[in-house]
């Protein structure tokens, strides 16, 4: 969290030279209606990818679709290593489940500040808010069983079972799709976007912001740390895509 504290602490340092821009003649370019765009997040739990649709209402304003599938962990999980055989698998003692969020989020981006006639930088700000449907999928291990010598088992992780001295790797991940847990929640993005570039029909550009997640089912992704109602992750994403007057 720290570090991405320094990140988003470097990102809006931008601002300052956005204004510096504004001495500079800006020539309004033709509105592009539409906008396609996919990206790459890094969160302060995890990471995911998305996509988002835009249509814009005036050149400053558009109304647009988010989505997102984001891949999230516990920032305390870590990782261990069977010592006698290498070809286990190695796991996260006190994992219970792995946890996903799909994300489907409508909201506005305005435009801050605007890119001058020669390319430089546009800065957008944005909220968006909507459903969020976590998946949490089940953590199998193989677990020795002393009283049968040589025999090994594969069983969903118990934490009042299970620990160092009996688990002897990480089980499938299909195992768990069986029995996956589904949490239902509302989700609330805001951020900033820094669009870079020459060309109005590309877009490229390095975004940061936070997001919070409410789940009607609390979510434990470790067996020794309390269930969460609530998450609240920073995160800066690239993105890229185009846009464009024609929707075919």
């Amino acid at each position: 969290m720290k570090h991405f504290g320094i990140l988003i602490f470097l990102f809006f340092g931008l601002l300052s030279y956005s204004y510096a821009q504004k001495a500079d003649k800006i020539i309004k370019k033709p509105l592009l209606k539409y906008e396609n765009s996919f990206g790459i997040t890094f969160n302060s739990d995890g990471w995911g990818l998305g996509f988002r649709y835009g249509k814009a209402k005036t050149y400053f304003d558009k109304k647009t679709w988010d989505i997102s599938f984001l891949f999230i962990r516990d920032t305390k999980q870590f990782r261990y290593y069977n010592k006698q055989d290498n070809s286990a698998k190695s796991f996260f003692y006190g994992k219970l489940i792995n946890f996903y969020s799909l994300q489907v989020l409508r909201g506005r981006q305005k435009i801050w500040t605007e890119k001058p006639y020669w390319g430089g930088v546009q800065i957008r700000y944005f909220y968006f808010g909507g459903v969020n449907l976590g998946v949490g999928n089940p953590i199998y291990v193989y677990v020795v069983d002393y009283n049968n010598v040589g025999v090994i088992n594969l069983e969903r992780y118990d934490p009042n079972k299970h620990d160092l001295d009996n688990i002897w790797g990480r089980g499938p991940f299909v195992k768990g799709l069986s029995s996956l847990e589904f949490h239902p929640g509302l989700s609330f993005k805001v951020g900033l976007n820094v669009e870079f570039g020459t060309y109005q029909e590309k877009t490229r550009a390095i975004e940061a912001g936070f997001i919070v997640d409410a789940y009607a089912i609390p979510v434990q992704i470790m067996a020794f740390n309390p269930a969460k109602q609530a998450m609240f992750r920073l995160y800066v994403a690239y993105r890229f895509g185009k846009r464009y007057n024609s929707t075919r």
